[in-house]
């Protein structure tokens, strides 16, 4: 009796503390897990504590992996991992799912209880750290993506002339193109008048904060600064021009403008860059990994500005063509995506990336050494799976979430792509490809027309422009 009285103490009584602790999913049934799952983990876990006598992790002996079950879940599900010499000590053993580390909530020595973690990726190899020991499970695990689609803002139907925005966000005509947020959850979404709205989810309210006399331009994504949350644009029609919106001012636009420039100077040509022809930058990113602004022209010049003298630079060249989604790693702050269109030569439709700390040019004499296209084929199409052979077809805005998973609105395939950058693999999240239209709903049902941005929140939301179905859409991830 005093044996299971401790065994109750040393495994049960840290799983009810966790279920005080953690949100559950909303369909995971309390009563089952307390009466169905912990028994079943107690019953078949007390003749292995007994007979290793509830020891220590010995580092002189293999970690021992068998098997783990159940297969594949969902997020904060538990999964039961099977083997030897894990010891009984939870604060030393490590369980990853792929590269996520999972809450590890108990362990026997024979059996290790974790909860499946967030978003590890689609197939996902198990391992069990101990000190300086690792190994892999031999069979892997499919993490189900819970995903469902609800209506933010629009009633799908285009604005009147003028337009009306006082009418609630449910009642609200508009023609969404892109989309940004502040750290305050303020949502901001261009409009095809050159208006920028800012959207009050709580006060279910609408206003105008910019406006094209103002210097704004609606295929400009609004960005907010992650160090100062001052909203960050480029512009279409004048090249040294960027619009800025500080919150702390309400958002009312002030323009800054490039006041001297260098033309760097390539290396493999003996000679400096050309200045833009072209004077589309839609971008006003900033990278913590200096402190810079960045931004980059249609005709593939990548500029550096100083933001405290303005004066910029051309650090080297990006293939010319369309990109309307450009976005800063926020673990590998260096690293600037891009999401070309069609339109870019042997970019076109793909994800690609570049060090903006690295001015080296590459062997061809005129792209930056570092510039890679991470995805597949070109012609426009719809593939998942590794990075390097998907497809994609016309991607529009993309967005990072706190993990590095990158979030692609995938315009003429009608869907949600989701990029583990670092398994490299491809999902679709949500939208069935090739299929547009407008529903509500769960993964397997809802429905996209020609997504243009995307941005996530804090809490890991996505945000869409849905400009084919003129609404805003937010997606919640479990």
């Amino acid at each position: 009796m005093k044996s299971k009285q401790n065994y109750v103490s040393r495994h049960v009584e840290p799983i009810i503390h966790l279920f005080s602790e953690i949100k559950l999913r909303k369909n995971v049934n309390i009563v089952f897990l307390f009466f169905v799952i912990v028994p079943l983990f107690f019953l078949s876990s007390c003749k292995g504590e007994e007979e290793s006598g509830g020891v220590a992790h010995d580092p002189n002996k293999p970690i021992v992996l068998t098997s783990f079950s159940p297969d594949s879940g969902r997020i904060s599900e538990m999964v039961l991992l099977d083997g030897d010499n894990f010891g009984t000590d939870p604060s030393k053993i490590q369980v990853f799912f792929n590269v996520k580390e999972a809450a590890v909530i108990n362990s026997t020595g024979k059996r290790i209880l974790a909860l499946v973690p967030r978003l590890p990726g689609d197939t996902c190899v198990l391992s069990v750290k101990i000190g300086n020991q690792e190994k892999e499970y031999s069979e892997q695990f499919y993490y189900k993506i819970a995903a469902s689609v609800t209506t933010t803002a629009g009633n799908g139907n285009d604005p009147a002339d003028p337009p009306v925005y006082n009418v609630g966000l449910d009642k609200i005509q508009l023609v969404p193109v892109y989309i940004g947020m502040d750290k305050d959850f303020n949502i901001f979404v261009s409009l095809g008048n050159d208006n920028l709205l800012r959207l009050n989810v709580a006060e279910n309210s609408a206003t105008v904060v910019a406006t094209g006399p103002q210097g704004y331009d609606h295929r400009c994504p609004p960005i907010a600064n992650p160090l100062t949350n001052v909203l960050q644009t480029g512009s279409e029609d004048e090249r040294d021009r960027f619009c800025f919106m500080d919150p702390r001012t309400g958002w009312i636009p002030k323009l800054y403008f490039i006041k001297e420039w260098n033309r760097g100077f390539n290396s493999v040509t003996g000679k400096e860059y050309d200045m833009p022809s072209d004077v589309r930058h839609y971008h006003c990113l900033v990278s913590e990994a200096d402190g810079n602004y960045y931004t980059r022209y249609h005709d593939g010049q990548l500029v550096r500005i100083d933001p405290v003298t303005w004066k910029a630079t051309i650090i080297g060249m990006t293939p010319s063509g369309i990109a309307y989604g450009m976005a800063m790693h926020p673990i590998n702050p260096n690293e600037l995506w891009i999401a070309y269109s069609s339109g870019a030569g042997d970019v076109s439709n793909s994800i690609c990336v570049v060090d903006v700390t690295d001015t080296r040019v590459g062997s061809d004499g005129v792209r930056l050494a570092s510039f890679q296209k991470l995805s597949g084929a070109t012609n426009g199409a719809h593939r998942d799976g590794p990075l390097s052979i998907s497809q994609f077809n016309q991607p529009r805005g993309i967005s990072f979430d706190a993990d590095g998973n990158l979030y692609v609105g995938d315009n003429e395939n009608h869907c949600i792509r989701m990029i583990n950058t670092t398994t490299m693999m491809v999902e679709t999240m949500i939208g069935i490809p090739n299929n547009a239209g407008f529903k509500d709903g769960s993964k397997d049902d809802a429905l996209f027309r020609n997504p243009h941005g995307i941005v996530v929140d804090a809490e890991g939301n996505i945000f869409v422009s849905d400009y084919g179905n003129k609404r805003i859409r937010r997606i919640a991830i479990e």
